[in-house]
């Protein structure tokens, strides 16, 4: 097994798609926020753009550490574990004893994804760069982004039915051969 961290290349494979819906989100904000200044609901200032991309950036960078933090620990998980056969119940044993620093690590990173996005609230409120509820906004439709990134992919990762593209032809020995006697 290759114990190298996560190559930046397979990082922003990864990330990019989030990064692409998290802009877009971003992007639908700062929209609505013209027009409901138009309306004149709210009035249409700087703060709402920054708001968006701050809650965009910060949520695209809370993706990367994830990614991150279980390329690394699972990569450590399976160095330990080594490249031997082992039997289910060897391999469930080995799990059941083993993955109790995996999954410190992975609670500890959530932990502190959450306190990023907790402080970047309190930023947005405490500093007049920022409209919360622009920068709310992105951070909080994270899951939605992530729910339409995998309908795209489950629906682009389709096997297509090959009767559709393909013709197959059949051809019956016996018949070819009936057909060589006449």
């Amino acid at each position: 097994m290759n114990n190298r961290p996560m190559k930046i290349k397979n990082l922003l494979k990864d990330l990019l798609p989030i990064m692409i819906g998290e802009l877009i989100v971003a992007a639908l904000v700062c929209v609505g926020g013209f027009l409901l200044s138009l309306a004149d609901v709210i009035s249409f200032d700087y703060r709402i753009i920054t708001g968006a991309l701050l809650g965009a950036v910060v949520m695209s960078i809370n993706y990367a550490v994830l990614i991150y933090t279980v390329d690394k620990q699972l990569r450590a998980f399976q160095e330990a574990r080594g490249s031997r056969e082992m039997s289910e119940e060897e391999a469930e044993e080995y799990a059941k004893a083993n993955s109790a620093p995996v999954q410190k690590a992975l609670a500890f990173s959530t932990t502190m994804r959450t306190a990023s996005m907790i402080a970047t609230l309190v930023i947005a409120f405490i500093l007049d760069w920022f409209n919360p509820i622009a920068t709310a906004i992105p951070l909080f439709a994270f899951r939605f982004v992530l729910s339409a990134i995998e309908l795209i992919r489950s629906k682009n990762n389709k096997a297509p039915d090959p009767e559709k593209f393909i013709k197959y032809e059949f051809k019956d020995e016996n018949n070819e051969e009936k057909e060589s006697d006449q």
